[in-house]
């Protein structure tokens, strides 16, 4: 059946003032169990391919604690909504020892929604000892995607990662126009948010806190390998308790990578190593932020920067 999905509830998908009437189906209805320890990864993808094969529509999930086989991921399409409400609906990553694995995976897709969930990685279970690319949720190559209200935690990589990605026949694709609202990522071993490749990220009202176990252990790490991170807009997050920094962005030399026109306003940045530690930008701006109570300095540290703001912020 259809349903009327507000715009404002989901960020989704609507045409002027009316909302869209979207096909809709509830991942419990294709055999999803939210009551049992069970693997129910199939599941969650039957549901999102069905509603991808109707040119798009929302999936939904009811209360309870879905395993999810992170080596397979959930993989999202085009054109679909995952719903998940609250954090009454939880994902959690099946214990493996793959280095790399991700629980959502939008690689290569474009008008994609996530909206709700705690998603609880496998960090106290997992049986292997080297990698950090165990996420929560991975971007990658990907257009037009929202992820607002999402908890994250626990993931033996980052919470989130934001970047580009090879195509199969060689071409380098950056995600874009990506929003992530009102999302807590925390305990991740190596990053709450990792930036990499991407043109135009909206990361708005989000909290990271208590990254610890991998370098560089930040709050949110802009840090592509070799593409370009442009037009990043952070604001009003709270970026705190994270072994590493704050925030952190760095164009490494030895490699191609470029950051520019970085945008973060109005957050609140505490009890890191630094609150900002900037390497390599141009055209940036940093200000009317609070940043008190870090380890090593509240004041940012910049290098080699050309064409940035580092005032007005607050260190008290």
């Amino acid at each position: 059946m259809g349903t009327s999905i507000a715009t404002d509830e989901l960020s989704a998908i609507s045409s002027g003032n009316q909302t869209l009437a979207l096909p809709e189906i509830y991942v419990n209805d294709v055999g999803a169990n939210g009551t049992d320890a069970l693997n129910d990864t199939w599941a969650f993808q039957k549901a999102i391919d069905s509603m991808a094969g109707l040119g798009g529509g929302v999936v939904r999930v009811r209360t309870g604690s879905y395993y999810i086989d992170a080596d397979t991921a959930i993989n999202m399409k085009n054109n679909v909504t995952l719903y998940m409400y609250d954090t009454t609906r939880r994902l959690i990553v099946r214990p493996t020892a793959s280095s790399r694995n991700h629980a959502i995976l939008v690689a290569f897709a474009d008008n994609v929604n996530i909206f709700g969930g705690k998603i609880v990685g496998d960090r106290d279970q997992h049986t292997g000892t080297t990698g950090e690319w165990g996420m929560g949720i991975a971007i990658y190559g990907s257009t037009n995607v929202k992820v607002n209200r999402t908890h994250i935690s626990n993931c033996w990589g980052d919470g989130i990662v934001v970047g580009g990605r090879t195509t199969d026949g060689g071409a380098r694709i950056v995600s874009r126009d990506v929003i992530v609202k009102r999302v807590t990522s925390t305990n991740n071993r190596r990053q709450a948010l990792t930036i990499g490749g991407v043109n135009g990220l909206e990361v708005d009202s989000c909290i990271f806190t208590y990254t610890n176990g991998t370098k560089p252990q930040d709050g949110i790490d802009i840090e592509p390998d070799a593409d370009t991170a442009q037009n990043v807009y952070i604001t009003n997050c709270e970026l705190a308790y994270n072994v590493g920094n704050g925030i952190e962005m760095n164009a490494k030399t030895e490699t191609t990578a470029k950051i520019r026109n970085i945008f973060v306003t109005n957050n609140y940045m505490h009890h890191n190593a630094y609150g900002a530690y900037i390497l390599h930008v141009q055209h940036s701006t940093i200000n009317f932020n609070r940043m008190v109570d870090n380890i090593v300095r509240d004041r940012i540290y910049a290098k080699d920067t050309s064409n940035c703001i580092f005032v007005p912020n607050t260190y008290n």
